[in-house]
């Protein structure tokens, strides 16, 4: 059974893992459906993968967040 997780960016493009047997697809296809690209990856390297992104964005968040000041205001507006 094969189980596929997508992510749709803001230009219409998407970027889906699919897990098949032992080993995932990912694959990256423009917003016309067209595939750019397919890396057969193993499960170690997908979880690096999901983790290493997961600091660099929430990492960067965090301290750009704290370099320019935490302003309550402009978080509500």
């Amino acid at each position: 059974m094969k189980h596929t997780q997508a992510i749709h960016t803001a230009d219409g493009s998407t970027v889906t893992i699919t897990r098949r047997g032992i080993e995932f697809d990912l694959e990256t296809k423009s917003a016309r459906g067209e595939t750019i690209s397919t890396v057969v990856m193993n499960s170690d390297d997908v979880r690096a993968l999901l983790e290493d992104v997961d600091v660099d964005i929430n990492g960067s968040a965090y301290d750009e967040g704290y370099r320019d000041g935490y302003d309550a205001e402009r978080d509500e507006a």
